[in-house]
């Protein structure tokens, strides 16, 4: 990784902007006032005329909160892998992005407990808490004070936002060495961490790793030979394999896909 690459870290898909495919139209907006624990609330939308398709979601370190226009709610939590999603045509989501190192503050209890599941906010939220989130989301009416009297007084582990943030930061440096920097051991460092999170330190850089893959195929036209080494990895078949183990594609099937 050269010394320029930069990459979004702020949990953000698309970095605030709109994307639009096939009919699909997703766009991401940031929370009024401030926030430690969410990064943006989003709003996908799938048009009426469009046929129903799956679509690739790929791991992205996040959990979001989501309803949709047919009444549902739900959590779905941290990625270890790809999933297919088909979306009715007509169908509109609402959804906030939760921090990945406020995930088990918001939680109450382990995040690696929903790593790969969807759940509905019945089952993780109080009744308030599930009722009105649910609809200030359909309203695109959330703001930080209405999160803050959801979730009054609560703050992330800044100690893990650091570890968090120096995994996302380094995901080339071995795991001992950033527990040994932050004065911890290595152990404890992958508990907390995977407890908080929802996912290993190891997979944490992995998914990394892959996302700055993605982001600097869209910014530059390079060699896999060039965009493994620039977006973390050791070499090509490094990039291969942890495509394959973390999309089910090959890294130019991913580029085409995803780019």
């Amino acid at each position: 990784m050269t010394g320029t690459d930069t990459f979004p870290r702020d949990g953000s898909r698309t970095a605030a902007s709109s994307l639009e495919q096939n009919g699909h139209t997703y766009v991401e907006n940031r929370i009024t006032g401030s926030t430690d624990l969410f990064s943006c609330t989003w709003k996908s939308t799938t048009e009426s005329d469009t046929s129903t398709q799956a679509k690739r979601i790929l791991p992205d370190l996040c959990a979001d909160f989501i309803v949709d226009s047919d009444g549902r709610s739900w959590l779905v939590g941290p990625a270890t892998g790809a999933d297919l999603v088909s979306v009715a045509a007509g169908t509109t989501m609402w959804g906030i992005r939760i921090k990945p190192p406020a995930l088990r503050s918001l939680l109450g209890a382990a995040a690696d407990a929903v790593q790969d599941s969807k759940i509905a906010f019945d089952d993780i939220l109080t009744s308030r808490q599930a009722r009105v989130l649910a609809d200030a989301l359909r309203h695109e009416a959330v703001d930080a004070n209405l999160l803050d009297q959801l979730w009054r007084g609560l703050e992330p582990d800044y100690g893990i936002e650091r570890g968090y943030c120096a995994l996302i930061a380094s995901p080339t440096t071995p795991v001992r060495e950033i527990a040994a920097d932050l004065g911890v051991s290595e152990r404890h460092f992958r508990r907390s961490i995977t407890s908080s999170v929802g996912l290993s330190p190891k997979l944490i850089q992995k998914v990394q790793r892959m996302q700055n893959a993605l982001a600097l195929s869209r910014s530059a036209d390079l060699t896999l030979s060039s965009l493994a080494c620039r977006a973390g990895y050791a070499d090509q078949a490094h990039l291969a394999r942890d495509t394959r183990a973390l999309a089910g594609l090959t890294p130019t099937q991913l580029l085409r896909e995803h780019r």
